[in-house]
C-alpha cells in the first residue's frame, strides 16, 4: 500500500505522463493504486485516488464506477461533456467534494452533469463511458488530479464556499484565503 500525500506536496501540482507501455512495473502500480484505496479489510477511504497522491506521475487512477466497483482507469479523457452543469440541479441534489489529499476540507465543484469518457483498463484495452453524478464529478475530479489541479482551485475561481469538517462530521463554512493563502 502507498502512502497518500498530503497539499502542499509538489506531487500533487505536476502533470502525469501518458502510460505508452502496460510494463510489469505499472501493471503492479495500478493493483497497489487500488489496494491503497480500498484494502482489503475494512471500507474504502474515499471514491478516487489519483497517481499524484501517491507521489507517482503515471496518468493512472481509481475510481468508482456506476455499478459500485472501482475500477483502475489508464491514460483518461472526458471527451464530450454537457453544458448543464451541478448547478442546475435543486439545492438537495448537489454534494460537495472532498479529497483525500486534502483530508477535512469540502467544496461544491460546479461540474458538467453529464461526460463522455475514454480510457483503457490495465489490459490495455480502449472503454468509453457516459457518466452522471456523481460519478461524472468523481472522474472528472481524480482528471484534474492528473493535470496538477486540485478542488480548492476551482474553489477560488468560482468563489464558492469551502467547508472543515470537525470530529463529529459537521461542516462549517471557512475561508479558503486564510486555510489555503498559497494558492
Amino acid at each position: 500500500m502507498f502512502t497518500i500525500v498530503q497539499y502542499p506536496h509538489p506531487a500533487l501540482r505536476k502533470k502525469a505522463r501518458p502510460v505508452t507501455e502496460f510494463t510489469p512495473e505499472i501493471l503492479e502500480f495500478g493493483q497497489e493504486l487500488l489496494k491503497t484505496l480500498v484494502p482489503r479489510r475494512g471500507k474504502p477511504l474515499g471514491v478516487g485516488l489519483a497517481s499524484n497522491q501517491v507521489n507517482q506521475l503515471y496518468r493512472i487512477f481509481v475510481v468508482k464506477m456506476p455499478e459500485g466497483r472501482y475500477e483502475i482507469v489508464v491514460n483518461p479523457k472526458i471527451v464530450k461533456a454537457s453544458s448543464k452543469t451541478l448547478s442546475s440541479l435543486p439545492q438537495k441534489a448537489r454534494f460537495l467534494e472532498g479529497c483525500l489529499s486534502i483530508e477535512n476540507y469540502w467544496g461544491f465543484i460546479d461540474r458538467p452533469i453529464k461526460i463522455k469518457v475514454s480510457y483503457m483498463n490495465l489490459k490495455g484495452l480502449l472503454k468509453q463511458k457516459t457518466l452522471t453524478p456523481p460519478h461524472s464529478s468523481y472522474f472528472a475530479h481524480e482528471l484534474d488530479h492528473l493535470n496538477g489541479i486540485l478542488f480548492i482551485d476551482h474553489l477560488k475561481h468560482s468563489g464558492h464556499q469551502l467547508y472543515k469538517s470537525d470530529t463529529k462530521g459537521d461542516f462549517h463554512p471557512v475561508s479558503l484565503a486564510e486555510h489555503f493563502p498559497k494558492i
